[in-house]
């Protein structure tokens, strides 16, 4: 229920904007923040992204669309030893998923668009679905378990420049995502992505 209401907010805005429309193609760098409960073991390591994004309206606008996203984390924990005490050596294991990204998201433009400023500033925020296409780990003496369908709320700043556009932000994790013994852990991500932009009307 709360997924839902959270998708749906920002397109109840969609009768208040203009239907300018805009599609972005992008591809950037994204990293993991975790946050665990439990004993600590999982770190973020860099991942990449590429995706398309549909802008509708003016300077006030709706933003959706779907990106492939590629984490990379690791999780290291040191085994008790014959003796019952923990190794001196970590046991270190690499995690990889591969995801589906769906933002529905509301952006403000500092200028209006439509007078076709050169440069210009924006920003961004909102919920975003992240669903999990598929998982690897590097080896399966671990078991973890991953959620299926991920919540996020997060914003960003992005900045225009003729057809070009550079974006960054941050989005935290609404729910648990990883699960192993005896640690479960939510995923905070922020990326930085560049790309182009394709006026389709005005």
């Amino acid at each position: 229920m709360k997924t839902t209401a959270l998708l749906i907010v920002p397109l109840l805005l969609l009768p208040f904007t203009t239907q300018a429309q805009e599609l972005r193609l992008s591809g950037g760098y994204n990293g993991s923040n975790v946050r665990e409960v439990g004993d600590a073991g999982w770190t973020g390591r860099g991942g990449y992204q590429l995706g398309a994004d549909l802008l509708l309206g003016g300077q006030l606008f709706l933003r959706t669309g779907a990106h492939l996203v590629v984490r990379d984390l690791n999780y290291s924990y040191y085994p008790a030893g014959e003796n019952g005490l923990p190794s001196e050596t970590p046991s270190d294991f690499r995690y990889t998923d591969r995801s589906l990204r769906v933002p529905a998201q509301v952006g403000l433009y500092l200028l209006d668009p439509d007078e076709d400023p050169g440069l210009n500033v924006y920003a961004v925020g909102g919920p975003s679905l992240l669903y999990v296409l598929n998982t690897e780990l590097s080896n399966d003496a671990l078991d973890v378990e991953t959620r299926d369908a991920q919540l996020y709320l997060g914003a960003g700043l992005g900045v225009t420049l003729g057809f070009v556009f550079l974006e960054g932000g941050y989005d935290f994790a609404l729910n648990e995502q990883l699960s192993t013994e005896p640690t479960d852990a939510r995923v905070n991500l922020y990326y930085l992505q560049a790309g182009v932009r394709l006026q389709l009307a005005r």
